[in-house]
């Protein structure tokens, strides 16, 4: 009977109590909780921080072309296959034009957004600024991507009213 009793007693303290059990599920279900909250957080911060870098990206374009008159600049920046469709030619009749029409009002009013595939990933965005010459306005779209890990324009263009006559 010993030895029955020996088994028995075995059994029992190779098994957690119940509420031993339901303790650590608790404890794990937090630490998911926990993981799947900070992941998150992560996603938004970076989320809003690429909003805000792509904004500084199309003002610094901005600035460096309709400001600088940086051809040098734009052909940098300008992304691969935008490259391959557009000779680089444009880029320099881009600037061409901003040059001609001088160097607008500093204070410009940016419109525009920036768009995530799948909510994360992939930022990018069209914006529009209508700069001020002494004689007309001038409309700059930018259109930017962040496909690897740096600041890309994809489109451009410009379009002026006729000065007045």
């Amino acid at each position: 009977m010993t030895n029955s009793s020996s088994l028995k007693h075995n059994k029992s303290t190779s098994r957690l109590p119940r509420s031993a059990q339901r303790g650590q599920a608790l404890v794990f279900l937090i630490i998911v909780i926990a993981v799947i909250a900070g992941g998150l957080f992560f996603l938004i911060s970076m989320r809003k921080d690429a909003k805000a870098e792509g904004e500084r990206f199309v003002r610094q374009v901005i600035e460096r072309c309709a400001f600088q008159h940086d051809a040098k600049f734009l052909h940098g920046s300008v992304a691969s296959d935008r490259r391959l469709a557009v000779p680089p030619a444009m880029d320099d009749q881009f600037i061409y034009y901003l040059t001609k029409l001088g160097v607008p009002d500093r204070n410009y009013n940016l419109t525009g957004q920036l768009d995530f595939d799948h909510y994360f990933g992939s930022p990018h965005g069209t914006y529009q600024a209508i700069l001020t010459y002494p004689d007309q306005h001038a409309t700059v779209s930018l259109t930017i991507a962040r496909p690897s890990g740096i600041w890309l324009v994809t489109d451009f263009g410009v379009t002026y009213e006729r000065p007045p006559q």
